[in-house]
């Protein structure tokens, strides 16, 4: 069950662009004043009354960030996630799922993720920023990002909508700036199950726009060499087996896998080609076809950025999108 937000007094909460659980890109303006009654950060969302979780005895961690203070609550009814500011809350968003928060970014040393000083600006926007993320809970679901830029107003800047991927991270990049890596999920469960479904790693990075800025693909970073004549063979070989068998099962970690990085690195018109080299048994029933792959991409929240960089479109993926 999603959480609730919980708005107290602030100046001005400002622009902010948010990827929601339909996977839509949603562009709002909310312009705050300070009520006595709590009102709402999102309608969405719902609005929320301090629960027995947000109590002091319940607190977990508290950080201070400028003037802010960040601070978790839990026990095993929940968790709660305030911001304060002059000893008001201004931020207030609950969970029925315990150990749902996690302020700031920490090192994994297993996945090689960097730690993210609270307070670093990871938009590049000139401004400091502090991370936190939510976790739903639930089979393979769900991550939640939020990216609060803390000068020269309090804002929430940015809600990252992860999906399945309890990965995502900020990552700094080789020119000082940093990318967001998380990945395209919209092929989970397609076409068998959830561990046969294709995915993309994708990286994302603020970028100023006419809407007020958001965190868009960053194809340029994401790009990489064409394969080489012996890996083109060798995705055809392991594709092959799972047409020559019609395996639902496989055919999306080899078929359809290889198609989605090659879109995602900058290789569309390869991508084509492997589809085309496979024949016209890769997309006979009851395998997918190119027609059904490219209209769940067209359903990805990373389509209307992802959309330009094709090149050489088929026919049957000319309608694609939302």
């Amino acid at each position: 069950m999603p959480g609730k937000w919980y708005l107290g007094c602030a100046s001005d909460l400002g622009r902010e662009r948010i990827v929601n659980p339909c996977a839509r890109w949603v562009t709002g303006i909310l312009a705050v004043i300070c009520f006595a009654a709590p009102i709402p950060l999102f309608a969405q969302l719902g609005v929320d009354q301090p629960t027995a979780t947000c109590a002091t005895k319940y607190q977990t961690h508290a950080i201070t960030v400028k003037q802010y203070v960040f601070a978790t609550f839990e026990n095993d009814a929940g968790a709660c996630l305030q911001v304060m500011s002059g000893g008001q809350v201004i931020v207030r968003r609950t969970s029925e799922f315990p150990e749902a928060f996690t302020l700031g970014q920490h090192a994994d040393s297993e996945y090689n993720f960097p730690t993210v000083a609270n307070g670093t600006d990871v938009t590049g926007r000139g401004h400091p920023d502090m991370i936190v993320s939510e976790y739903s809970g639930g089979a393979h679901c769900c991550m939640t990002h939020y990216v609060f830029e803390l000068e020269p107003q309090f804002k929430l800047l940015a809600t990252l909508y992860d999906a399945d991927d309890d990965l995502a991270h900020f990552q700094r990049a080789a020119d000082g700036r940093y990318n967001y890596i998380t990945a395209d999920w919209t092929f989970a469960y397609w076409p068998s199950c959830f561990a046969c479904s294709p995915s993309a790693l994708v990286k994302l990075r603020w970028t100023d726009d006419k809407n007020g800025g958001g965190f868009h693909l960053a194809i340029d970073k994401m790009r990489k060499p064409a394969p080489t004549q012996k890996e083109w063979n060798t995705a055809i070989s392991e594709a092959q087996k799972a047409v020559k068998s019609q395996d639902i099962t496989s055919i999306g970690t080899t078929m359809w896998q290889t198609v989605l990085n090659l879109i995602y690195t900058g290789h569309s018109d390869l991508a084509w080609k492997f589809v085309d080299s496979l024949g016209p048994k890769a997309q006979q029933s009851p395998l997918p076809t190119l027609s059904d792959f490219c209209s769940l991409l067209g359903q990805s929240q990373f389509w209307p950025d992802l959309n330009p960089t094709l090149k050489d479109t088929p026919t049957a993926c000319a309608d694609s999108g939302p």
